[in-house]
């Protein structure tokens, strides 16, 4: 071709892509390139295999937008006038005043720029594969597209990675909007229509696990439809999937750079710093630069971007054509990575290093020094891996090692296995045990001194050597935790904030998270159950995030937010929780938790009963609290579970079960003023309204002291009612003023709900609080309801009951219980008006609603 011959552009070039039978539309994306305002280009880069082109081709194919043009760029490109060339064919369809300029012309792209301004509608440009272009007079003509702007058009860039050119001035003036990998990568549903278009329906949870492991990446998705479709496995070394990677993405590198990759994908994540220890290099910065920018594979992450990270399917590829290649030298890589992590206290990657290079040595170094760090970190599934190459001989002859061990063991709720590791530590205890070692000892059997009810053994702040440390951190934890279960909460607070300043200065989650549910615990057991919710949130988010939530830890915390959510009046939230909690201890032992799944029943039995399954509720509290045994048990729970079974025993007429509550009371927690309240409320369902008052003065006088801050709500609420029912309006309206002072700063209203209707009805009316808390009320009892009183019924009176809703007359009623019929009449308009009923239909009605039998 002459220099004078225009060059011929092949139509496919310029042609916008069909789309293939089985397309999986996109309309987030396609919303998204719609939404780029008309003074910005649009840049869309990606790796290979993304859908960048059949993403605009759809858009360009949408009517309504305007015309549109497509030109797919090649390495013949970076000739200046074969670039110009194709440009003005590929426009020329839609907007034909334009093929009358002359690419040759020195006036050329002045002529475009005026032509292009003079369209009625705006022109959508695309130019495909701009990698393609590396000549420096192929680049400027898309500069200077960029820069001019004409207003009749709209530019869109498609790349594998940012081409040469100011583009960071562009997007800084908001003249250029980005599209990149991260929109580009396939969500779940979209997945699912791919994988479905494909011939391949599978379920979400694999679906899940396919978008995990391509990282969105469509080509990934598509590949492993058919590994998927022929039966195989799918990763990145299997044999499609390495084909297109090696054709696609590693063709284009020297093998001076693919070597580089294959030695760095020993890592997950790679510095340059330990790119340079891995390779060798001098230059491993620059190289992890530049191949960033080639491959669109290997992403900077993390703060201040100096983290790389490769495409997991590529490093999976890579690593298994190391190990093909040259396998020994695939855990000295590992070992090199762990000595360097080691070096940089990045204990946790480091372990995980000397595993992978089966160097049993290094990883018993390791946990010697960092088993803690790792503990606290909450490292569990790196702990649990490194213990398992360990011998029993390296752990015998080793106590730092045993009793770090017996922390773990006893942390995962196995006390079997935490005490087989102290009987290891002891046998090998050294004449001269150094005061870490000492204090590790102390520390490990205040633990067992806790699970056996000793309250008051404490581990010794004093004993730990080196302060600050990861040794230190626990003792503050568990003498925190020592003292509020012993009944000192305001000094358990020191101590555990001190611990939870440790956890946030070194990056330790687990511990964090363990001293944000201690914290959560000290503000119940003052009173200020706001901030128990709070701080049980934040420990549960942060659980959550790390996935903790099925720990012992995790359980206590969803304790804290099931009494929140009871507490709040909302019973469906703290049953969520409570299901959580079940989970755990179905699996775990809850060594060191004494009352923890009587703590459980309690709340969940609380809330089944407020949610209508009445009877059910009563049986898991009464069926737990039996269960429980002599043991010790925290003041607290004894106090919620006493409140709360007695209630419900008492709202169902189990006069039997109320007083034998009260009498375990009595024998736990005997100077509580709980004990006074549910004595008194017995008294107002039998009637003796003066009798209660008594038993009520001094727990409403403050010289008897409740266990639970809320118990005193409760006793102003019963109060109002024995006022109200004397005829004493204004001594009610005290009372109750009295009680919604605290239950409004306390943010509770279960005491307030399930007060007599009477009572309610009066506390809405004279509520003094804020707005927020009357609309928290009235939505609490809209939801529950109105309560209905309780009835005081005897054994026989509720076994009559029981046989109501049968079709069995009084005489075969009187016949089953081996009594005269006249008792049973006797029973029955007993039932009658201790229901407030006429009939035996409305009897059953009424005790249906008032959960006095099943449904």
């Amino acid at each position: 071709m002459s220099h004078n011959e225009k060059p011929r552009v092949a139509r496919r070039k310029r042609s916008v892509p069909e789309l293939p039978e089985g397309f999986v539309s996109r309309p987030r994306l396609l919303a998204a390139l719609d939404r780029v305002g008309p003074d910005a280009a649009t840049m869309v880069c990606a790796p290979a295999g993304s859908g960048k082109t059949l993403l605009l081709a759809e858009w360009l194919r949408r009517g309504g937008l305007g015309s549109a043009a497509w030109l797919s760029l090649d390495a013949a490109d970076n000739d200046e006038r074969r670039f110009w060339s194709g440009v003005l064919e590929a426009l020329t369809p839609a907007a034909p005043s334009l093929g009358r300029l002359d690419a040759d012309s020195r006036a050329f792209l002045a002529d475009l720029v005026d032509a292009l301004d003079t369209l009625d509608r705006p022109l959508r440009l695309v130019l495909d594969d701009v990698h393609e272009l590396v000549a420096t007079e192929a680049l400027r003509g898309v500069e200077q597209l960029l820069r001019l702007r004409p207003r009749g058009l709209r530019l869109v860039l498609s790349t594998r990675w940012d081409p040469p050119l100011p583009l960071a001035r562009l997007r800084l003036s908001g003249r250029l909007a980005d599209l990149g990998s991260d929109h580009l990568r396939f969500r779940p549903d979209e997945a699912a229509a791919l994988l479905k278009a494909e011939g391949v329906p599978i379920g979400a949870e694999q679906v899940e696990h396919l978008v995990r492991c391509t990282e969105g990446w469509a080509s990934g998705l598509r590949l492993a439809a058919g590994s998927l479709e022929n039966g195989g496995e799918f990763t990145g070394a299997s044999p499609t999937v390495s084909a297109y990677l090696v054709d696609e993405v590693l063709a284009p590198l020297s093998e001076e750079e693919r070597e580089f990759l294959r030695e760095i994908s020993v890592c997950e994540r790679v510095s340059a710093s330990l790119a340079t220890a891995l390779s060798g290099r001098a230059d491993a910065g620059e190289l992890l630069a530049r191949l960033e920018h080639r491959t669109a594979m290997l992403f900077r992450t993390g703060a201040g971007r100096r983290i790389y990270r490769m495409h997991g399917l590529l490093r999976s590829h890579l690593l298994t054509d190391l190990m093909l290649r040259t396998p020994r030298r695939v855990p000295a890589l590992h070992r090199r990575a762990a000595e360097w992590l080691r070096a940089r206290h990045q204990a946790g990657e480091a372990v995980t290093h000397a595993l992978e290079a089966g160097d049993a040595a290094l990883v018993a170094d390791l946990l010697r020094r960092h088993a803690l760090d790792l503990l606290l970190a909450g490292e569990h599934d790196v702990l649990r891996r490194a213990r398992a190459v360990l011998s029993d001989d390296v752990v015998g002859d080793d106590p730092w090692l045993a009793l770090t061990g017996a922390l773990e063991h006893l942390d995962a709720a196995r006390p079997g296995a935490a005490r087989a590791q102290v009987t290891l530590a002891e046998r090998a205890w050294p004449r001269e045990p150094s005061r870490e070692l000492h204090a590790l000892r102390g520390l490990v059997g205040a633990r067992f001194a806790h699970a056996a009810g000793d309250v008051d053994a404490e581990p010794g702040i004093d004993a730990v050597a080196e302060r600050g440390s990861a040794l230190s951190a626990m003792t503050l934890l568990d003498s925190g935790q020592a003292l509020l279960a012993a009944g000192r909460p305001y000094e358990a607070r020191r101590p555990v904030e001190s611990a939870l300043a440790f956890a946030r200065a070194h990056g330790h989650g687990h511990l964090e998270v363990q001293c944000l549910t201690a914290l959560g615990g000290i503000a119940s057991a003052t009173g200020d159950f706001r901030a128990m919710a709070a701080l049980a949130r934040d420990a549960d988010e942060l659980a959550r995030a790390h996935g903790w939530l099925d720990t012992v830890t995790g359980a206590k915390n969803s304790l804290l937010l099931a009494c929140a959510a009871l507490l709040r009046a909302d019973a469906s939230a703290c049953l969520a929780e409570i299901d959580r909690v079940t989970a755990v201890l179905a699996t775990s032992d809850t060594l060191g938790q004494p009352g923890l799944g009587l703590l459980s029943a309690t709340l969940g039995g609380a809330a089944r009963f407020d949610n209508g399954q009445r009877s059910a509720g009563l049986r898991l509290m009464h069926e737990a609290r039996l269960a429980e045994g002599p043991g010790p048990l925290p003041d607290g729970v004894v106090a919620l579970t006493t409140v709360c079974e007695h209630d419900a025993a008492t709202r169902l007429g189990r006069g039997e079960t109320a007083r034998e509550v009260l009498g375990w009371a009595r024998e736990r927690i005997p100077a509580a003023g709980e004990v006074l309240l549910i004595r008194a409320s017995t008294q107002v369902v039998l009637g003796r309204d003066g009798h209660a008052r008594n038993l009520l003065k001094p727990l409403l006088d403050g010289s008897v002291a409740p266990v639970l801050a809320w118990t005193s709500i409760t006793a102003w609420l019963l109060e109002a009612e024995i006022a109200l029912r004397c005829g004493e309006p204004v001594r009610a309206r005290r009372a109750i003023a009295k009680a919604l002072a605290p239950a409004e700063r306390l943010g509770v209203l279960r005491p307030l709900v399930s007060a007599a209707p009477e009572v309610l009805d009066l506390a809405l009316l004279d509520t003094p609080g804020s707005r927020r808390f009357t609309t928290d009320l009235r939505r609490a009892r809209a939801v529950r309801g109105r309560q209905p009183d309780a009835v005081a019924l005897t054994e026989r009176e509720r076994t009559v009951l029981r046989l109501l809703p049968t079709v069995r007359s009084l005489d075969e009623i009187a016949g089953d219980l081996m009594v005269s019929p006249n008792t049973v009449k006797t029973h029955v308009r007993a039932l009658y008006r201790k229901l407030g009923v006429g009939s035996r239909r409305e009897a059953v009605r009424s005790a249906l609603r008032r959960g006095l039998v099943d449904s």
